[in-house]
């Protein structure tokens, strides 16, 4: 299967194998990113950092972590697809990705990021290790 498939589209399915690949290698390279663009943006006085330094190194991590929430909809789609479950859960999925971080913005409590933070991870192992279904 394509790259593009993949990462854009909900129909067909996705084995164990590519679900895991793909999941990963999302997730690191956004984390790889992120980390180099906060490094990048520290380095800098406040009052010295331009707009486009600013742009390059928050803004872009950002617009591939939209990226990632998009592209990990449509792998746990074909994922959901392949074991044949409560069709749900790829949009409940993502909701819970992207909750933690809203959460640690509008919230002290790290208590509550860190158990939201426990729900995807829940959710990633469940689709990572289901078994397919006999049908498919």
């Amino acid at each position: 299967m394509d790259i593009k498939t993949i990462l854009f589209s909900t129909q067909g399915t996705i084995s164990r194998k590519e679900f895991w690949i793909t999941i990963l290698s999302l997730h690191l390279i956004y984390r790889i990113i992120d980390y180099a663009g906060n490094n990048l943006f520290d380095s800098y006085e406040p009052t010295r950092i331009s707009f486009m330094m600013f742009f390059i190194s928050q803004m872009i991590p950002r617009f591939f972590g939209i990226f990632v929430l998009l592209s990990t909809f449509f792998i746990a789609k074909k994922r959901n697809n392949e074991i044949g479950k409560f069709g749900w859960i790829p949009l409940f999925y993502v909701i819970t990705l992207f909750l933690p971080t809203y959460v640690d913005a509008v919230s002290d409590n790290q208590n509550i990021v860190l158990f939201m933070g426990i729900i995807p991870l829940l959710i990633t192992f469940y689709l990572g290790l289901a078994s397919p279904s006999p049908k498919n």
